[in-house]
Parts: C-alpha cells; sequence; structure tokens
C-alpha cells in the first residue's frame, strides 16, 4: 500500500514538472548590444513605462535592455520580432500593442508565456533602445 502511494506520489511530482516547460529565450535584434538603464533618461522611461504596464514590478528583473547601432525604426523592428515569434507558434496580443511617435510598445503569447518588447530611438544618444522581457502571465 505504502509503495503505491509513493509510486502516484511520484508520478504527480512529474505530471508537474513537465507542465512547468521553460522560459523561451527570446531572439535578439541583429548587432544589438546589452546595454544599461542610465544610459539615456528615454529608454529608462521605455523600461519603466514596460514594467508599469506590462511586465509587473515583480517581474521587473525579466526585462533585458539593448542598443541597437544606427536608426532602427519601430516597423524594421515589429517585423523582425513578427517573423521569428509567429513563425514558432508565438501570436501577436493586439491589446498590448501602442505605437507612438517616441516610445512603441508590442507582445506576443505562446500558451502561458508572454513576451513583451519596447522600442525608442533616442536623438540625444543617437542610439536605438530595445527592452525585451519574457514571462508567466
Amino acid at each position: 500500500m505504502i509503495s503505491r502511494f509513493l509510486a502516484l506520489t511520484l508520478l504527480a511530482f512529474l505530471v508537474a514538472a513537465c507542465g512547468s516547460a521553460p522560459l523561451a529565450e527570446p531572439p535578439v535584434y541583429p548587432d544589438a548590444t546589452a546595454a544599461s538603464q542610465g544610459e539615456s533618461p528615454l529608454a529608462d522611461a521605455m523600461v519603466s513605462g514596460l514594467t508599469a504596464e506590462i511586465v509587473g514590478e515583480q517581474q521587473a528583473s525579466a526585462i533585458r535592455l539593448f542598443r541597437v547601432p544606427g536608426s532602427i525604426a519601430w516597423e524594421q523592428v515589429k517585423q523582425f520580432y513578427a517573423g521569428r515569434l509567429e513563425s514558432s507558434g508565438w501570436r501577436a496580443d493586439g491589446r498590448l500593442l501602442v505605437e507612438g511617435d517616441t516610445i512603441s510598445y508590442a507582445a506576443w503569447r505562446n500558451g502561458d508565456q508572454l513576451l513583451a518588447l519596447a522600442h525608442t530611438e533616442d536623438a540625444s544618444t543617437g542610439a536605438t533602445y530595445l527592452a525585451v522581457a519574457v514571462l508567466r502571465r
């Protein structure tokens, strides 16, 4: 009787572990390099908006900030991520699409995972910044 109980308990743990797939590793935009908060007040505002509106304070550490050389337009960034993500089962979440003059946001979902993206071109630094986060919802 005890061995049957242990077997059922072990099976329950295995099933639970299989249901928790690891978070996806997001694609990185070509030639993007890691950036740090504090480099650009505009990039910092973008990350703050992403944290406040989509990711949430508890998962703010999931946000990775990148610098892309040159002036990369939002449409180029959005097309790159849409092509990479949608071909592997991710679906755009139109409720989280914000296309502004200065800062733009988009998100894709795959099961319980959310990939959120933010973009801004900072004229004062001459750099384009991207923030990318993958988290569970």
